[in-house]
């Protein structure tokens, strides 16, 4: 069957690129040599000839587009595409082909959405190879649901990003990302997504270290009345209250509450790690050091070793400090 399909494969392609020449008296058959370069894709997949396949797809699509079928363009580069991602493992032409995909589905004009999501395929596949252009290519997959006035299909992929910002430890661009989702939000009209974004938006700028922009979101959220009297709000007010008092169990308390726990996975488990500075912490005493020997140089800058203290024992008792000894043995 394979060989078959192979043979087959080669005459449609030898069809489409008689029909894409056309001749002294006659122009290019785009339409046919579409037809057949696609026919040609699939005998070439059939007999297992993956790379074959993929070029046949790219030409169909290229013939698809002269004469004007942006649609059948855009699926011919998606299968391509997907080709090159699932046979052949060559992420750098998956990556191509589908922002090809998406650039003909945009073009087309009535799909925005797979547009977007063409490019969140290929975000998907560089993320363990190139975080910057995964940022890049989810960002611009955002920017279509935006512009294209899609906003309520944008969800997961703002949460997709969020996730892998925080991954890739770049929380003030996750908070960011929330940002831009709350933004959708209040242009949709949804509240309880806008008021988590409002909780996401504090916990990943106190994760992240910044409290005095925390304040500075706080007084722009302070201005939505809906979101003032909401029980996010008063949340990320106790987690910013705890945070610049320095009290570490009572944000550990908060980040631990239910309202925390119902956001994204990635943020409330950051909530609960985040340390607050200037908390107390438990840490281990530090071994002794042996004291300088007599004689050593000595000035007014140079470091010296504190005597010990007095030890205080659980029954109240103290146990005197232990005699500090020169290298002769000798007590001080």
């Amino acid at each position: 069957m394979a060989t078959g399909s192979l043979k087959l494969a080669q005459e449609y392609a030898k069809d489409a690129q008689k029909a894409s020449k056309g001749s002294w008296f006659s122009k290019p058959e785009w339409d046919t040599a579409a037809q057949y370069w696609d026919k040609a894709a699939t005998s070439y997949k059939t007999a297992l000839h993956f790379e074959e396949a993929i070029d046949c797809h790219a030409k169909a699509s290229d013939a698809f587009t002269k004469v004007n079928a942006l649609y059948l363009a855009a699926k011919g580069y998606e299968n391509a595409a997907i080709l090159a991602e699932k046979q052949l493992k060559d992420h750098s032409k998956a990556v191509t082909y589908y922002c090809k995909s998406s650039d003909m589905f945009r073009s087309q004009g009535s799909s925005p959405d797979r547009a977007a999501e063409m490019l969140e395929k290929a975000a998907k596949i560089c993320e363990d190879v190139d975080t910057d252009q995964a940022i890049q290519l989810y960002d611009a997959a955002l920017g279509i649901y935006e512009t294209e006035d899609r906003g309520r299909f944008s969800m997961g992929t703002f949460k997709k990003l969020t996730s892998y910002l925080i991954e890739k430890n770049r929380l003030s661009e996750a908070a960011d990302a929330q940002m831009r989702l709350y933004a959708v939000c209040e242009q949709i009209n949804n509240r309880y997504e806008g008021n988590k974004c409002c909780l996401a938006v504090i916990v990943l700028l106190l994760a992240f270290g910044d409290n005095v922009a925390a304040s500075k979101r706080m007084d722009e959220f302070g201005q939505s009345v809906s979101l003032l009297h909401s029980n996010e709000f008063a949340l990320a007010d106790q987690l910013l209250q705890a945070y610049t008092n320095g009290d570490q169990e009572e944000f550990v308390n908060i980040a631990r509450s239910q309202k925390v726990s119902f956001l994204d996975s990635s943020i409330s488990r950051l909530a609960v790690k985040t340390r607050v500075p200037g908390a107390a912490r438990v840490e281990q005493a530090a071994p002794y050091q042996a004291a300088i020997p007599k004689g050593a140089a000595t000035s007014s800058s140079a470091h010296t070793t504190p005597a010990p203290s007095a030890v205080l024992q659980n029954n109240g008792s103290t146990v005197p400090p232990a005699p500090l000894v020169d290298d002769d043995d000798d007590l001080l």
